[in-house]
């Protein structure tokens, strides 16, 4: 199975490696939603890894009615649209594990939109929650870059992305 790391995640431990990210990567000037395909952006600066499923991997795949929710995410190298693919996403001590179909690809500057259709059904409000989370989790991380660490009350930052942001996110 081809993988590829995208912000040093470690997919053995399930957790990110210790890394300085420059404020251009927690700053997230993208809107959550991608207005023309109505899908989830994953933020730049959170950890995702990629694998491709090889063709004797697909068989059993069964693909669920409309997910009516996908995932754009940024990636170094081209994933050929109808690919199917599994992002794992690390989050909180746990892997969140997504399978989905390959449907757009575009070049932006060194790097590859992707949008990803998800297969199945139960896996779209899992995905919005755990997107949210990850928005979440980059918001306070720009917190504690402009305020300082010391101030930081991780529920009050997460209920205030939650009234500034929230209905940012697709519903299902």
């Amino acid at each position: 199975m081809y993988s590829q790391r995208v912000n040093r995640f470690n997919s053995q431990s399930g957790r990110t490696a210790p890394a300085i990210l420059r404020r251009s990567q927690i700053i997230n000037d993208k809107p959550i939603c991608d207005n023309k395909t109505g899908f989830i952006r994953h933020p730049s600066g959170f950890p995702l890894e990629i694998k491709r499923r090889r063709f004797w991997e697909r068989h059993d795949i069964t693909e669920t009615e409309n997910p009516k929710i996908g995932i754009i995410f940024e990636s170094m190298e081209y994933i050929k649209p109808g690919e199917i693919i599994d992002i794992i996403i690390p989050l909180q001590n746990k892997l969140e594990t997504f399978t989905g179909r390959v449907i757009l690809v575009k070049n932006v500057g060194e790097a590859f939109e992707i949008g990803l259709w998800l297969l199945h059904e139960e896996d779209a409000s899992r995905a919005r929650i755990v997107e949210q989370l990850c928005h979440i989790e980059l918001y306070m991380q720009e917190k504690k870059y402009r305020e300082g660490p010391y101030n930081l009350n991780p529920d009050r930052v997460a209920s205030e992305w939650i009234t500034k942001y929230a209905s940012e996110v697709p519903s299902l």
